[in-house]
């Protein structure tokens, strides 16, 4: 929230041709890109984003004023209680608890956004188009994006991690993506079919049902999303094309779906059980899309999704995919920088990045693995591996000086089948990674730093690197509204205090200056 406020002030946001989000910053980016209305009322860009907020002026009285429209579904201090009614609510259909908390608890004040009878589509020319090829869906209610965002392409990223009862592993699981208009995977991963083993009932004897595969399609592009989640089409349909019968879905594939789709962290841990699978991973049915390459029709199968994190939680890999020249990287870290790893010793030839607290999501696109369970990356590479220990020591220098950690880097991608990345072509970027920035604590106000210092005694506890759950007590996945409002200050200090590197990278506007 507080670098897409920046963004805006720098008058860049307008200029992204693309966004793609994953996991959490799927639940505030989607509330940006769909959020129309707020408690009811037109809602603008300031109210979702709030007003400027600089250093000085983040008082605590300050810092305890109601949150920007983005943010008031987590500050609440309800989650708990949430996940307790919707867990007796759901018994037996445990897979239905996340997508009603993101109805219930993140969306609760966007009614368009938390319906379940709503399909979406960006704009009203697709949905006349949609009730005019399907008459039975005249009378059925559409979300589509913001007015002022649909010329941006957006796509929410989740793990499409196996059929039901079938076990995930890095050479199977795939990205499925998720947009207003469109639902799928692009490209078949290393060009190929992918084999599923038998889930065990216990994640330790994997190795016992390593004779019971299936060999299956996956990818190949995409359906339109108020189809997606039915029967597979005939084969010929399946091929691809404009006006391509498919079975028509249970119900709606609505955006607390989508949106639970791309946050379920514990869905890849779950999957190793067939039992966990069963009882809490959230399902849709799926079916690819074929061609003269791989032309086998197959039928739909209910396949368990995940956190678009347990792939990729950087967002870079499906927007390398669609060949983005240049992008910003938000990396919102959920660890600091270690201090007492041997950076001073560190080599390329030794440097071990889990270690040194650098963040998965940084580390896998330059070739390096997690040892963590339920994570798929071992396909993740897209830059040299070499130049992953020089960056992380430029963005460390810039933490112990003080400043945001933020830089701008040049660099060569790498061919990836996997992902169906054609590489041998450069990328211009922008990181923006976080850290503590001594800079901008200095510059608060003497109470809110004193508050700070505290530390889980005070208001800020973990600032800024929050934990992902259970910050606060009573609040597994909420924060408080001061921590909401002082995280967003110190993102938007890192976009305006590197501003030039933003206009090198995006252009400038010439009434830039007043920011």
């Amino acid at each position: 929230m507080g670098c897409y406020r920046a963004l805006t002030m720098l008058k860049h946001m307008e200029k992204f041709q693309s966004v793609s989000s994953v996991s959490g910053g799927t639940w505030g980016t989607s509330i940006y890109m769909f959020g129309a209305t707020f408690k009811g009322s037109p809602v603008s860009n300031t109210e979702l984003l709030g007003t400027p907020l600089n250093p000085p002026d983040c008082t605590l009285a300050r810092l305890q004023e109601a949150v920007p429209a983005i943010a008031s579904g987590i500050v609440e201090g309800d989650s708990d209680k949430i996940l307790a009614e919707l867990g007796v609510e759901f018994l037996g259909r445990e897979w239905e608890v996340w997508p009603h908390v993101m109805s219930r608890w993140l969306y609760r004040y966007f009614d368009d956004l938390k319906s379940f009878d709503n399909y979406t589509a960006v704009d009203a020319a697709q949905i006349a188009k949609i009730k005019e090829q399907n008459p039975q869906l005249e009378k059925k209610p559409f979300l589509s994006m913001r007015a002022d965002r649909r010329t941006q392409a957006y796509t929410m990223c989740c793990t499409m991690l196996s059929p039901e009862g079938r076990l995930a592993t890095e050479s199977n699981a795939v990205s499925l993506q998720m947009a207003a208009n469109r639902t799928g995977s692009p490209f078949y991963p290393d060009n190929a079919q992918v084999k599923y083993q038998k889930a065990p009932i216990c994640p330790c004897d994997k190795c016992c049902y390593k004779c019971c595969t299936i060999t299956r399609t996956v990818g190949g592009g995409f359906v339109e999303s108020f189809a997606f989640g039915g029967e597979a089409p005939n084969a010929k349909g399946q091929m691809g094309g404009q006006g391509v019968k498919v079975g028509a879905p249970a119900k709606p594939f609505a955006l607390p779906y989508m949106a639970g789709m791309s946050s379920w962290a514990p869905g890849g841990v779950m999957d190793s059980s067939a039992v966990l699978g069963e009882l809490g991973n959230l399902r849709q049915k799926y079916w690819p899309v074929t061609s003269p390459h791989l032309p086998k029709a197959q039928k739909a199968l209910m396949y368990e999704f995940g956190d678009g994190g347990l792939i990729d939680n950087s967002g870079v890999l499906c927007q390398l995919q669609r060949g983005a020249p240049k992008f910003v990287w938000i990396a919102t870290a959920w660890s600091a920088f270690s201090t007492t790893y041997d950076w001073a010793n560190a080599t390329v030839e030794n440097f071990d990045p889990i270690a040194a607290g650098v963040v998965d999501q940084l580390y896998v696109l330059f070739g390096y693995n997690t040892t963590s369970e339920g994570y798929f990356y071992a396909n993740d590479q897209v830059f040299e591996k070499d130049l992953l220990l020089p960056m992380c020591k430029e963005l460390r220098a810039l933490a112990l000086l003080g400043k945001p950690a933020v830089l701008k880097k040049t660099m060569r991608v790498l061919p990836n089948e996997w992902w169906g990345i054609v590489g041998n072509c450069e990328v211009e970027y922008i990181i923006i990674y976080l850290q503590a920035c001594q800079d901008f604590q200095k510059a608060l106000p003497a109470e809110t730093q004193a508050e700070i210092a505290k530390g889980s005694d005070g208001m800020f506890n973990n600032f800024p690197i929050y934990s992902t759950t259970g910050n606060n007590s009573g609040d597994a996945l909420g924060l408080t509204t001061p921590q909401v409002n002082l995280l967003a200050a110190q993102a938007q200090y890192s976009v305006v205090v590197n501003a030039a590197l933003f206009n090198e990278l995006l252009g400038s506007y010439p009434d830039q200056t007043d920011v």
